[in-house]
């Protein structure tokens, strides 16, 4: 059953496609499957009819490419509200808001990641990795290649294989919860002892 809902003052459009996200968000964490939540489950937990639904997101995909571009927009906060006294602290810092941003939502992480889905803004999935790869070259001093010619292209080699090492061990500790796991502190610094060059 739809739960009544207020109806939107003209020009109110931006609150009803933001409830929608959310509401979304809500079912992905709330009730998993492979495919997500349907459409029609979206519209009645937002309190509107599915016809309305789709005057903001003509298919699911660009419904869950907004909740990404939503969550990555938060992943990048989260990173580049991590502090630390040297860069490596605050390396690791940032490592430990990737790992408890993933498990704080693990099936909206996996939609980001894993997902063949659609971002409203494609950029938005490179704005955590940018400010991820700012602190990894802190520690690193590697500066930005002179013949990068884009985004993707300028990340370094340090920050690829970092990210990939977080983004598995993350995965696993998800999917393999009987593994005797060590506390996540323990195996970001060893992730980054073995990334980081000895000197540091």
């Amino acid at each position: 059953m739809t739960t009544p809902r207020v109806r939107n003052r003209r020009g109110e459009g931006d609150r009803l496609r933001d409830e929608l996200v959310a509401a979304a968000a809500a079912l992905l964490e709330e009730e998993p499957a492979d495919d997500g939540p349907s459409l029609r489950a979206v519209a009645r937990r937002a309190g509107i009819a599915p016809q309305s639904l789709y005057l903001h997101f003509p298919d699911k995909s660009r419904l869950l490419g907004a909740v990404c571009e939503t969550r990555f927009a938060e992943l990048a906060d989260d990173l580049a509200a991590a502090t630390g006294r040297t860069p490596t602290a605050r390396l690791r810092a940032m490592c430990l808001a990737y790992c408890r941003f993933a498990e704080r939502r693990p099936r909206q992480y996996r939609v980001m990641f894993t997902e063949p889905v659609q971002p409203v803004d494609p950029g938005s999935r490179l704005l955590a990795l940018s400010t991820f790869d700012a602190a990894v070259r802190a520690c690193t001093g590697e500066q930005p290649a002179a013949s990068a010619v884009s985004v993707v292209s300028a990340i370094s080699v340090t920050t690829l294989c970092l990210w990939a090492a977080l983004h598995g061990m993350v995965l696993l500790r998800q999917d393999r919860a009987g593994v005797p796991w060590p506390p996540i502190e323990q195996l970001v610094d060893a992730l980054l002892a073995a990334h980081l060059r000895p000197s540091l």
